[in-house]
Protein backbone atom coordinates (compact mmCIF):
# COMPACT_ATOMS: atom_id res chain seq x y z
CA UNK A 1 0.00 0.00 0.00
CA UNK A 2 1.32 3.56 -0.76
CA UNK A 3 0.02 6.62 0.58
CA UNK A 4 0.69 10.03 -1.24
CA UNK A 5 -0.57 13.25 0.70
CA UNK A 6 -1.95 16.20 -1.65
CA UNK A 7 -3.65 19.37 -0.35
CA UNK A 8 -4.88 17.01 3.26
CA UNK A 9 -6.27 14.41 0.96
CA UNK A 10 -4.63 11.29 1.30
CA UNK A 11 -4.67 9.47 -1.85
CA UNK A 12 -4.20 5.34 -1.55
CA UNK A 13 -3.47 3.07 -4.01
CA UNK A 14 -3.40 -1.12 -3.48
CA UNK A 15 -0.68 -2.57 -5.68
CA UNK A 16 -1.59 -5.84 -4.91
CA UNK A 17 -3.86 -7.88 -6.36
CA UNK A 18 -4.94 -5.05 -8.59
CA UNK A 19 -6.77 -5.55 -11.57
CA UNK A 20 -6.38 -4.14 -14.79
CA UNK A 21 -9.59 -1.70 -15.62
CA UNK A 22 -11.50 -2.57 -19.43
CA UNK A 23 -10.93 0.23 -21.49
CA UNK A 24 -13.96 2.68 -21.72
CA UNK A 25 -16.39 2.11 -24.60
CA UNK A 26 -16.03 4.14 -27.30
CA UNK A 27 -18.18 4.12 -30.60
CA UNK A 28 -15.66 4.46 -33.24
CA UNK A 29 -14.64 1.10 -34.83
CA UNK A 30 -11.69 -0.93 -34.81
CA UNK A 31 -9.33 -0.06 -37.49
CA UNK A 32 -8.40 -3.52 -39.25
CA UNK A 33 -5.49 -3.94 -40.84
CA UNK A 34 -5.62 -3.65 -44.69
CA UNK A 35 -6.71 -6.85 -46.47
CA UNK A 36 -4.04 -8.46 -48.73
CA UNK A 37 -5.10 -8.66 -52.49
CA UNK A 38 -6.11 -11.55 -53.56
CA UNK A 39 -3.15 -13.05 -56.07
CA UNK A 40 -4.05 -16.42 -58.32
CA UNK A 41 -0.46 -16.32 -59.80
CA UNK A 42 3.00 -17.34 -58.26
CA UNK A 43 6.60 -16.83 -60.20
CA UNK A 44 7.09 -20.37 -62.02
CA UNK A 45 10.73 -20.16 -61.27
CA UNK A 46 12.92 -18.42 -57.86
CA UNK A 47 13.71 -15.16 -60.66
CA UNK A 48 11.46 -12.06 -59.30
CA UNK A 49 13.48 -9.26 -60.72
CA UNK A 50 10.29 -8.25 -62.83
CA UNK A 51 9.16 -7.00 -59.90
CA UNK A 52 11.97 -4.37 -59.60
CA UNK A 53 12.49 -1.20 -61.01
CA UNK A 54 15.10 -1.32 -64.60
CA UNK A 55 15.54 -5.07 -64.04
CA UNK A 56 13.72 -6.67 -66.79
CA UNK A 57 17.23 -7.89 -68.63
CA UNK A 58 18.27 -9.78 -65.36
CA UNK A 59 14.70 -11.54 -65.98
CA UNK A 60 13.82 -12.03 -69.84
CA UNK A 61 16.39 -14.14 -71.88
CA UNK A 62 17.23 -12.54 -75.10
CA UNK A 63 17.34 -14.27 -78.42
CA UNK A 64 20.97 -13.33 -78.83
CA UNK A 65 23.62 -11.62 -76.63
CA UNK A 66 23.68 -8.59 -79.29
CA UNK A 67 19.73 -8.35 -78.88
CA UNK A 68 17.98 -6.58 -76.06
CA UNK A 69 16.13 -8.26 -72.98
CA UNK A 70 12.44 -7.52 -74.66
CA UNK A 71 13.09 -10.06 -77.44
CA UNK A 72 12.28 -12.46 -74.80
CA UNK A 73 9.25 -10.53 -73.41
CA UNK A 74 5.64 -11.40 -75.42
CA UNK A 75 4.78 -10.05 -78.46
CA UNK A 76 5.83 -8.72 -81.98
CA UNK A 77 9.49 -9.10 -80.41
CA UNK A 78 10.87 -11.42 -82.95
CA UNK A 79 11.84 -11.14 -86.73
CA UNK A 80 12.11 -7.26 -86.16
CA UNK A 81 8.76 -7.68 -85.15
CA UNK A 82 7.23 -9.66 -87.61
CA UNK A 83 6.95 -13.27 -85.27
CA UNK A 84 4.73 -12.70 -82.37
CA UNK A 85 6.35 -14.67 -79.39
CA UNK A 86 3.48 -16.24 -77.56
CA UNK A 87 5.01 -16.34 -73.83
CA UNK A 88 8.08 -14.70 -71.88
CA UNK A 89 12.21 -16.17 -71.25
CA UNK A 90 12.77 -16.44 -67.95
CA UNK A 91 16.35 -16.12 -67.08
CA UNK A 92 17.81 -18.51 -65.10
CA UNK A 93 19.84 -17.42 -62.05
CA UNK A 94 20.73 -21.05 -60.73
CA UNK A 95 23.87 -22.76 -61.56
CA UNK A 96 25.76 -26.23 -61.15
CA UNK A 97 29.48 -26.26 -61.29
CA UNK A 98 29.11 -26.90 -65.18
CA UNK A 99 27.26 -23.66 -65.56
CA UNK A 100 24.20 -25.54 -66.33
CA UNK A 101 20.61 -24.12 -64.69
CA UNK A 102 19.10 -25.74 -61.94
CA UNK A 103 16.22 -23.99 -61.23
CA UNK A 104 13.03 -25.52 -59.99
CA UNK A 105 10.02 -24.44 -62.03
CA UNK A 106 6.92 -25.04 -60.05
CA UNK A 107 3.35 -24.14 -60.91
CA UNK A 108 2.11 -21.10 -60.92
CA UNK A 109 -1.34 -22.00 -60.00
CA UNK A 110 -3.34 -24.47 -59.03
CA UNK A 111 -4.80 -27.00 -61.82
CA UNK A 112 -4.78 -29.82 -63.30
CA UNK A 113 -1.77 -31.70 -65.77
CA UNK A 114 -3.31 -31.88 -68.70
CA UNK A 115 -0.14 -32.48 -71.39
CA UNK A 116 3.38 -33.97 -70.47
CA UNK A 117 6.11 -33.95 -73.64
CA UNK A 118 9.46 -35.81 -72.60
CA UNK A 119 10.06 -36.35 -76.23
CA UNK A 120 12.38 -33.88 -77.14
CA UNK A 121 12.51 -34.85 -80.73
CA UNK A 122 8.61 -33.96 -80.86
CA UNK A 123 8.56 -30.09 -80.14
CA UNK A 124 10.87 -26.89 -80.42
CA UNK A 125 9.51 -26.37 -77.04
CA UNK A 126 11.67 -29.61 -76.14
CA UNK A 127 10.40 -30.97 -72.85
CA UNK A 128 7.72 -29.16 -71.71
CA UNK A 129 4.13 -29.58 -69.41
CA UNK A 130 0.99 -28.13 -69.65
CA UNK A 131 -0.83 -27.01 -66.87
CA UNK A 132 -5.52 -26.15 -66.91
CA UNK A 133 -6.66 -23.88 -64.14
CA UNK A 134 -9.58 -21.78 -63.95
CA UNK A 135 -10.19 -18.44 -62.29
CA UNK A 136 -13.40 -17.00 -61.31
CA UNK A 137 -14.94 -19.55 -64.00
CA UNK A 138 -12.82 -18.59 -66.86
CA UNK A 139 -10.13 -21.77 -67.69
CA UNK A 140 -6.70 -21.10 -68.84
CA UNK A 141 -3.62 -22.95 -69.08
CA UNK A 142 -0.14 -22.37 -68.30
CA UNK A 143 2.91 -23.97 -70.02
CA UNK A 144 6.52 -24.48 -69.03
CA UNK A 145 8.73 -25.19 -71.68
CA UNK A 146 12.61 -26.25 -72.78
CA UNK A 147 12.66 -28.06 -68.98
CA UNK A 148 15.79 -29.92 -68.08
CA UNK A 149 13.94 -32.83 -66.35
CA UNK A 150 10.23 -33.68 -65.52
CA UNK A 151 9.98 -35.33 -62.43
CA UNK A 152 8.69 -39.03 -63.56
CA UNK A 153 6.49 -39.44 -60.78
CA UNK A 154 4.39 -36.58 -62.10
CA UNK A 155 1.71 -37.62 -64.56
CA UNK A 156 -1.41 -36.63 -66.83
CA UNK A 157 -4.85 -35.85 -64.86
CA UNK A 158 -2.51 -35.03 -61.77
CA UNK A 159 -3.76 -32.34 -59.50
CA UNK A 160 -1.02 -29.89 -59.00
CA UNK A 161 -1.10 -27.01 -56.29
CA UNK A 162 0.23 -24.02 -56.78
CA UNK A 163 4.42 -23.86 -55.98
CA UNK A 164 4.29 -28.19 -56.67
CA UNK A 165 7.87 -28.83 -58.50
CA UNK A 166 7.03 -29.25 -62.52
CA UNK A 167 10.87 -30.15 -63.31
CA UNK A 168 14.01 -27.97 -63.72
CA UNK A 169 15.04 -25.19 -65.89
CA UNK A 170 16.71 -26.38 -68.95
CA UNK A 171 17.27 -25.66 -72.61
CA UNK A 172 15.95 -28.89 -74.47
CA UNK A 173 14.43 -28.35 -77.86
CA UNK A 174 14.33 -30.31 -81.33
CA UNK A 175 15.84 -27.49 -83.31
CA UNK A 176 19.34 -27.50 -85.05
CA UNK A 177 21.01 -25.00 -83.52
CA UNK A 178 19.74 -25.60 -79.99
CA UNK A 179 20.02 -23.51 -77.02
CA UNK A 180 23.01 -22.18 -75.91
CA UNK A 181 23.78 -22.37 -72.25
CA UNK A 182 24.10 -19.31 -71.28
CA UNK A 183 20.58 -18.56 -72.89
CA UNK A 184 19.12 -21.33 -70.82
CA UNK A 185 15.62 -20.45 -69.64
CA UNK A 186 12.18 -20.91 -68.61
CA UNK A 187 9.55 -20.11 -71.78
CA UNK A 188 6.53 -19.56 -69.66
CA UNK A 189 2.93 -18.91 -71.42
CA UNK A 190 -0.04 -17.85 -69.49
CA UNK A 191 -3.02 -18.47 -72.42
CA UNK A 192 -6.16 -19.51 -73.39
CA UNK A 193 -7.38 -22.95 -76.06
CA UNK A 194 -9.14 -22.15 -78.65
CA UNK A 195 -11.27 -25.17 -79.60
CA UNK A 196 -12.02 -28.28 -77.16
CA UNK A 197 -13.12 -30.17 -80.52
CA UNK A 198 -9.43 -29.55 -81.78
CA UNK A 199 -8.34 -33.16 -82.49
CA UNK A 200 -11.48 -33.61 -85.04
CA UNK A 201 -10.52 -30.26 -86.55
CA UNK A 202 -7.09 -31.16 -87.17
CA UNK A 203 -7.74 -34.44 -88.94
CA UNK A 204 -10.03 -32.60 -90.93
CA UNK A 205 -7.92 -29.66 -91.82
CA UNK A 206 -4.12 -32.36 -92.15
CA UNK A 207 -5.76 -35.54 -93.39
CA UNK A 208 -2.21 -37.18 -93.11
CA UNK A 209 -0.67 -35.31 -90.53
CA UNK A 210 0.37 -36.23 -87.30
CA UNK A 211 -0.80 -34.95 -84.34
CA UNK A 212 1.53 -35.26 -81.07
CA UNK A 213 -0.06 -33.22 -78.46
CA UNK A 214 -3.31 -33.42 -79.08
CA UNK A 215 -5.70 -30.69 -77.84
CA UNK A 216 -2.56 -28.97 -76.39
CA UNK A 217 -0.91 -28.80 -79.90
CA UNK A 218 0.41 -25.60 -80.17
CA UNK A 219 -2.18 -24.32 -83.18
CA UNK A 220 -4.97 -24.29 -80.56
CA UNK A 221 -3.08 -22.31 -78.05
CA UNK A 222 -3.09 -18.35 -77.88
CA UNK A 223 -0.80 -16.73 -75.32
CA UNK A 224 -1.37 -13.71 -73.42
CA UNK A 225 1.34 -11.45 -71.81
CA UNK A 226 2.91 -13.55 -68.99
CA UNK A 227 4.75 -10.46 -67.74
CA UNK A 228 2.06 -8.24 -67.24
CA UNK A 229 -0.15 -10.40 -65.52
CA UNK A 230 2.36 -11.46 -63.03
CA UNK A 231 2.74 -7.80 -62.17
CA UNK A 232 -1.32 -6.81 -61.85
CA UNK A 233 -1.63 -10.16 -60.12
CA UNK A 234 1.21 -8.76 -57.82
CA UNK A 235 -0.31 -6.39 -57.31
CA UNK A 236 -3.62 -7.78 -56.66
CA UNK A 237 -5.14 -5.96 -59.88
CA UNK A 238 -5.85 -8.83 -62.02
CA UNK A 239 -8.93 -10.24 -63.41
CA UNK A 240 -9.60 -12.73 -66.24
CA UNK A 241 -12.11 -11.32 -67.74
CA UNK A 242 -11.62 -7.77 -67.52
CA UNK A 243 -8.19 -8.29 -68.45
CA UNK A 244 -9.47 -10.23 -71.49
CA UNK A 245 -11.87 -7.41 -72.36
CA UNK A 246 -9.03 -4.61 -72.15
CA UNK A 247 -7.28 -6.14 -75.26
CA UNK A 248 -7.31 -4.25 -78.27
CA UNK A 249 -9.75 -5.14 -80.56
CA UNK A 250 -7.95 -5.60 -84.56
CA UNK A 251 -11.23 -7.04 -86.56
CA UNK A 252 -15.15 -7.59 -86.38
CA UNK A 253 -15.79 -11.08 -87.80
CA UNK A 254 -19.28 -12.41 -88.23
CA UNK A 255 -19.64 -15.93 -88.11
CA UNK A 256 -22.36 -18.45 -89.56
CA UNK A 257 -22.41 -20.37 -86.73
CA UNK A 258 -25.39 -20.69 -83.82
CA UNK A 259 -23.45 -22.05 -80.91
CA UNK A 260 -19.58 -21.41 -80.39
CA UNK A 261 -17.28 -23.87 -78.26
CA UNK A 262 -15.17 -20.77 -77.33
CA UNK A 263 -18.67 -18.53 -76.26
CA UNK A 264 -19.45 -22.05 -74.19
CA UNK A 265 -16.76 -21.75 -71.79
CA UNK A 266 -16.43 -18.17 -71.46
CA UNK A 267 -20.07 -16.92 -71.70
CA UNK A 268 -19.30 -13.91 -69.68
CA UNK A 269 -17.52 -12.47 -72.42
CA UNK A 270 -20.89 -12.69 -74.23
CA UNK A 271 -22.87 -8.61 -74.81
CA UNK A 272 -26.10 -10.15 -73.34
CA UNK A 273 -24.39 -11.67 -70.69
CA UNK A 274 -24.07 -15.52 -69.83
CA UNK A 275 -28.49 -15.30 -68.98
CA UNK A 276 -29.10 -15.09 -72.62
CA UNK A 277 -31.28 -17.88 -73.33
CA UNK A 278 -32.57 -17.61 -77.06
CA UNK A 279 -29.93 -18.69 -79.96
CA UNK A 280 -28.75 -16.01 -81.92
CA UNK A 281 -28.73 -16.64 -86.13
CA UNK A 282 -24.95 -15.60 -85.96
CA UNK A 283 -22.51 -14.12 -84.08
CA UNK A 284 -20.31 -11.20 -84.46
CA UNK A 285 -16.64 -11.72 -82.62
CA UNK A 286 -14.28 -8.66 -81.78
CA UNK A 287 -10.25 -10.46 -82.29
CA UNK A 288 -7.66 -9.53 -80.45
CA UNK A 289 -4.62 -9.08 -82.42
CA UNK A 290 -3.60 -12.69 -81.98
CA UNK A 291 -6.77 -13.62 -82.58
CA UNK A 292 -8.18 -14.16 -78.95
CA UNK A 293 -12.09 -13.46 -79.23
CA UNK A 294 -12.48 -10.67 -76.54
CA UNK A 295 -16.03 -10.04 -77.19
CA UNK A 296 -19.08 -12.27 -78.76
CA UNK A 297 -22.76 -10.42 -79.78
CA UNK A 298 -25.33 -12.10 -80.88
CA UNK A 299 -26.68 -11.48 -84.55
CA UNK A 300 -30.98 -12.11 -83.86
CA UNK A 301 -31.92 -11.72 -87.87
CA UNK A 302 -34.09 -14.14 -89.27
CA UNK A 303 -33.91 -12.51 -92.79
CA UNK A 304 -30.14 -13.19 -92.47
CA UNK A 305 -28.22 -15.19 -94.76
CA UNK A 306 -24.70 -15.46 -95.49
CA UNK A 307 -22.99 -17.35 -97.57
CA UNK A 308 -19.75 -17.58 -96.30
CA UNK A 309 -18.67 -19.40 -92.70
CA UNK A 310 -17.23 -15.98 -91.93
CA UNK A 311 -16.78 -13.03 -92.81
CA UNK A 312 -14.53 -9.71 -91.74
CA UNK A 313 -17.35 -6.61 -90.83
CA UNK A 314 -14.34 -4.03 -90.00
CA UNK A 315 -11.01 -3.49 -89.08
CA UNK A 316 -8.61 -1.18 -86.84
CA UNK A 317 -5.46 0.12 -89.04
CA UNK A 318 -3.81 1.43 -86.36
CA UNK A 319 -4.40 -1.95 -84.39
CA UNK A 320 -2.56 -3.86 -87.12
CA UNK A 321 0.05 -1.48 -88.04
CA UNK A 322 1.26 -1.49 -84.18
CA UNK A 323 1.07 -5.57 -84.18
CA UNK A 324 2.50 -6.32 -87.33
CA UNK A 325 3.28 -9.95 -86.10
CA UNK A 326 -0.46 -10.31 -86.16
CA UNK A 327 -0.54 -12.48 -89.43
CA UNK A 328 -4.22 -12.84 -89.60
CA UNK A 329 -5.20 -10.62 -92.49
CA UNK A 330 -4.22 -8.34 -95.22
CA UNK A 331 -5.57 -5.57 -96.82
CA UNK A 332 -6.14 -5.83 -100.93
CA UNK A 333 -7.38 -2.17 -102.07
CA UNK A 334 -10.10 -1.35 -99.96
CA UNK A 335 -10.57 -4.51 -98.78
CA UNK A 336 -9.65 -6.87 -96.05
CA UNK A 337 -8.96 -10.21 -96.63
CA UNK A 338 -7.82 -13.16 -94.23
CA UNK A 339 -4.21 -14.61 -95.05
CA UNK A 340 -4.03 -18.55 -95.11
CA UNK A 341 -2.84 -18.44 -91.14
CA UNK A 342 -6.25 -15.85 -90.79
CA UNK A 343 -8.57 -18.43 -92.42
CA UNK A 344 -6.89 -21.63 -90.34
CA UNK A 345 -7.58 -19.59 -87.31
CA UNK A 346 -11.03 -18.78 -88.18
CA UNK A 347 -11.57 -22.24 -89.25
CA UNK A 348 -10.40 -23.73 -85.99
CA UNK A 349 -12.73 -21.06 -83.85
CA UNK A 350 -15.90 -22.23 -85.47
CA UNK A 351 -15.39 -26.06 -85.78
CA UNK A 352 -17.94 -27.76 -83.98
Amino acid sequence: MIRFFYGGIVLVFGLTGCKPHPAPPTNSPVEQPPAKPERWFQFPTDNRFLLQANAEDQFFTPTTTARPWSSGSFGCVRNSGTRLHEGIDILSIKRDEDEEPIDPVRAAASGEVVHINRNIAASNYGKYVVVAHEVNGFPFYTLYAHLRTVPEELKIGLNVDSGDELGVLGRTTNTSDGIASWRAHLHFEIGVQINRRFNGWFKSWYRDGKNLHGPWNGLNLLGLDAADILKQDHAGQFELGEYLLSLPVLCRVRVNRQTLDWLDRYPELIDDGPEAIDTPHAWDLDLSFSGIPIRGTPVRDPELKLKAKYMILNVDADVRRQHPCSGLLFQKGQKWIFTSKGQRHMDLLIFR
